[in-house]
């Protein structure tokens, strides 16, 4: 079966992203696994002592690349979903959707545009590191 090129070089890339994150947080964290399957898990295991912020940072990360990875195996309906449910970091209304020609998140409201007139544009790291970040919220208030 062939190999898309792009597709790997996508995932080495990534691998690379999640490495150079974790040695900077904790530059002895020792050798990572070979395999990106296990490299997440790794990430997560030696992090797990920094402080809620930096988990956060980790997290928003690891989410923004499995969002990616998901589009680019076609299947953008974790982006959609996940974008439904995140309110507007400008206006904050819940008008966001997902655009897939620009691979953006932009704000549906009309009155929510940049300097041009063109609908806010928020990216995939933005919204990643929100929703993580409300998610982190409710967790500490939850009773």
């Amino acid at each position: 079966m062939p190999i898309d090129l792009d597709a790997l070089d996508y995932i080495e890339r990534s691998a690379h992203e999640m490495l150079a994150h974790t040695y900077t947080a904790v530059p002895t964290a020792g050798p990572a696994p070979r395999t990106p399957e296990a490299l997440y898990a790794w990430a997560e295991e030696v992090t797990a002592h920094l402080s809620a912020e930096q988990q956060q940072v980790r997290d928003a990360l690891t989410l923004r690349q499995s969002l990616e990875h998901s589009l680019h195996a076609g299947d953008a309906a974790p982006v959609v979903a996940m974008v439904r449910f995140e309110s507007c970091p400008t206006c904050r209304c819940w008008g966001l959707m997902w655009s897939r020609t620009d691979w953006v998140v932009l704000c549906a409201n009309r009155r929510c545009h940049d300097t041009v007139g063109l609908p806010t544009r928020w990216s995939l790291q933005q919204i990643a590191e929100r929703h993580v970040a409300r998610v982190a919220a409710l967790q500490r208030t939850a009773t």
